[in-house]
C-alpha cells in the first residue's frame, strides 16, 4: 500500500512541479469503486493500525483529505511538492523531517481568519437541529451561484466579474465552509461548544461577504449613468442578475443566518437594488406575462 502510495506521491509531485493543477482536481478513482475495495480496505487498515510509522503521517492525512474530498491546502501542498530532491532522495525520515519545519512555518505565517462578531448569530442550534435541510440548502445555493457565473463567462466571454457582483464569487466557498461544519458535528451526542463557535464564525464570515455584497449594489444602483450598458444588463439578466438567483440567496442566507439584526434588512436591500438594476431585463412579473401569451396561444383542445 505503501510503496503505491508513493508513486502517487511523485506523480501529484511532478504535476505541481509542472502546473498541471488540474490532476488534483480529478477524482481520486476513475474507475469503478469496486474496482479499489481492496486498497479501500487496506487504507483503513493502515490508518487504524498502532503500527504505522510517524514518517507517514503528513501523507496518510494527505491521502485521506482526497479520499473525504477535503484536501490539505493547495499552498502548503505545493510547498511539499517542491522540496529539493536532494531531500527526498535522503529517504522517508529526512523527508519527514523537511515537512514538519515545513509545516510549522506555514501555520506560523498563515494568519487566522478574521472574525465578525457582530455578524455572528448567537445561536446555529437551528441548524444542528436541521442538519439535512441545512446541508441540502447549503449546497443547493452553492451550486447555484457556481452556475450562474460559469453562465455568466460562457455568455460573455469575460474572465472576471464585474465590481458591483464580485462578492457573488466568495460565497460558494464560504456557503460550503459552513457546510462543512455542520456535516461534520457529531449526530450521536452534544454539540460541542467549540464546534458551536467555529460554526458562529463561519456564518460570520459569510454575513460579512453579504453586507459587502449589499455595499457593492447599492453603489451600482444609485450610479448615474449605470454601470452596466443596456446589452449588458440583459445578458446578465440570464445569469449573476437573474431574479431567481437573489431569491434563493436571500431564502436561504435568511434561514442560515438566524435572527441577526439587521440580517433581514440587508437581504431585502440586495433584492431591490439587484431590481432596480436588473428589474426591466430579469423580474418574475415580466416572465409571466410571457407565460400567459405562450398559453393563450396553445389553447387546449378537449
Amino acid at each position: 500500500m505503501l510503496v503505491s502510495l508513493g508513486s502517487h506521491l511523485r506523480d501529484t509531485r511532478s504535476a505541481l512541479k509542472g502546473g498541471r493543477q488540474y490532476l488534483l482536481t480529478d477524482r481520486l478513482f476513475a474507475k469503478a469503486a469496486s474496482h479499489y475495495m481492496p486498497t479501500a480496505t487496506l487504507w483503513k487498515t493502515v490508518t487504524l493500525t498502532r503500527h504505522t510509522p510517524a514518517t507517514w503521517s503528513f501523507w496518510i492525512d494527505w491521502y485521506q483529505g482526497f479520499l473525504d474530498g477535503k484536501p490539505l491546502d493547495w499552498d502548503l501542498q505545493r510547498r511539499v511538492a517542491l522540496i529539493d530532491d536532494s531531500v527526498w532522495n535522503a529517504g522517508p525520515v529526512t523527508v519527514a523531517d523537511e515537512i514538519a519545519r515545513i509545516c510549522e512555518d506555514y501555520y506560523d505565517l498563515t494568519p487566522a481568519k478574521e472574525r465578525y462578531a457582530e455578524l455572528e448569530p448567537k445561536s446555529v442550534s437551528h441548524l444542528f437541529e436541521n442538519r439535512i435541510i441545512a446541508s441540502s440548502s447549503l449546497q443547493g445555493l452553492a451550486a447555484q451561484v457556481i452556475q450562474s457565473i460559469e453562465r455568466f463567462h460562457a455568455e460573455t466571454g469575460a474572465n472576471a466579474l464585474p465590481e458591483a457582483l464580485e462578492p457573488l464569487a466568495a460565497l460558494p466557498a464560504l456557503l460550503l465552509a459552513v457546510n462543512s461544519t455542520i456535516q461534520d458535528a457529531p449526530s450521536d451526542r452534544a454539540i460541542a461548544s467549540e464546534t458551536e463557535n467555529q460554526l458562529r464564525a463561519e456564518i460570520g464570515r459569510l454575513n460579512a461577504k453579504v453586507a459587502q455584497l449589499e455595499n457593492e449594489l447599492q453603489k451600482a444602483s444609485a450610479a448615474k449613468p449605470s454601470v452596466f450598458s443596456d446589452a449588458f444588463k440583459k445578458q446578465l439578466g440570464t445569469s449573476l442578475g437573474g431574479w431567481q438567483l437573489y431569491a434563493a440567496l436571500c431564502t436561504g442566507l435568511w434561514f442560515v443566518s438566524g435572527d441577526i439584526e439587521g440580517m433581514q434588512r440587508r437581504l431585502e436591500n440586495i433584492s431591490n437594488y439587484r431590481n432596480i438594476i436588473f428589474g426591466d431585463v430579469s423580474s418574475p412579473s415580466i416572465e409571466a406575462p410571457a407565460n400567459a401569451m405562450a398559453l393563450a396561444g396553445n389553447p387546449i383542445e378537449i
